[in-house]
């Protein structure tokens, strides 16, 4: 069998949930959804959006309702900063992290949602039979995906469940040489927009392309030079506390929101009455550490629900930061 090992940092609180909602719980179904959305979005510009491809590249890695996967997934050794887990309660004192966790307060239905804190770790085990070696790199590209640019569970595109690699262990030879799979890689803004670009152009390389195709009118969030902007906001010198970055890209998201007319609003995530299914915002905030300080990555996507214009306006949030150093991320 081959392994892949990962020592995985929750960044900011990770709101994770099983049959209770009350209470946490990290398990595998938990990561495979993630992982496949990435490794969707990935192939998807690999492809030039060509979904029935996408799907059968999507079988061979995660399964289908006819096979399972190839890769097995095990989480172990859960390590928690302190032994109690705390709870999400909205204050006045943190408007920031109360705007964007606020769905996770207590409501009529159910009391305030429990979460992993910033600190906590756990190992994540990748293990599959050699015949399966490329699906299993390829599931890590999403893991890297995933802990970069994405987050995991509730609220993870308002910087909920951001995830940071610590260690990696492989116990085969891989062709794929991706940065930022050990700490200390990334000791300042520009280094880590560096990293960030020098592992999707491994990526690119590893699956053999040259270049991302852009798709006009995409039907699902494609990774692409037109269908996707990343850039990473930071202060001169980072936020110190994770807390300190999540107020700042709370409070500024809730304010340049309240700016806009009611139309443009609806760019960051609406309910879709006429279609009975609801637009997720194409907008997604991670929190990551480097050094001692924390910066923000912020990843649009564009796809046919989501006007030029107000494709637009999400730019200009990230373009508009106040007192923030951007860097952006080429594809």
């Amino acid at each position: 069998m081959l392994k892949a090992t990962f020592e995985i940092e929750v960044t900011t609180p990770l709101f994770l949930a099983g049959a209770n909602q009350a209470e946490v719980e990290l398990r595998p179904p938990s990561l495979r959804g993630p992982l496949r959305y990435w490794y969707r979005a990935l192939i998807g510009g690999i492809t030039g959006g060509n979904l029935a491809e996408v799907r059968r590249r999507e079988a061979q890695v995660f399964g289908e309702a006819e096979h399972g996967s190839p890769i097995s997934i095990r989480i172990s050794e859960v390590t928690l900063p302190q032994r109690e887990l705390p709870t999400f309660k909205r204050t006045d004192d943190q408007p920031g992290a109360s705007y964007l966790f606020w769905s996770m307060d207590r409501t009529k239905d159910r009391p305030c949602r429990q979460y992993y804190q910033p600190g906590t770790r756990f190992q994540l085990t990748l293990t599959a039979h050699e015949k399966d070696q490329q699906a299993l790199i390829e599931a890590i590209i999403s893991l890297w995906l995933l802990t970069n640019l994405g987050g995991l569970g509730a609220r993870s595109r308002r910087c909920a469940g951001s995830l940071v690699i610590r260690s990696s262990a492989l116990s085969f030879a891989s062709e794929l040489e991706l940065p930022l799979l050990s700490p200390g890689q990334a000791t300042d803004l520009d280094t880590l927009a560096a990293l960030l670009t020098l592992g999707l152009q491994e990526i690119k390389r590893f699956l053999s392309v040259s270049k991302l195709s852009s798709v006009e009118n995409a039907r699902f969030d494609i990774i692409a030079p037109g269908n996707c902007y990343i850039a990473l906001l930071s202060p001169q010198n980072g936020w110190l506390r994770v807390d300190e970055a999540l107020e700042a890209v709370g409070k500024q998201l809730q304010q340049y929101r309240r700016s806009l007319p009611a139309d443009d609003r609806r760019a960051f995530g609406l309910p879709l009455p006429t279609l009975k299914k609801r637009l997720a915002s194409p907008l997604h905030l991670h929190i990551t550490t480097i050094d001692s300080s924390y910066l923000c990555v912020a990843t649009i996507f564009k796809n046919r629900l989501l006007q030029q214009r107000h494709f637009n306006v999400i730019k200009n949030f990230i373009k508009n930061f106040p007192e923030a150093t951007k860097r952006e991320i080429e594809l």
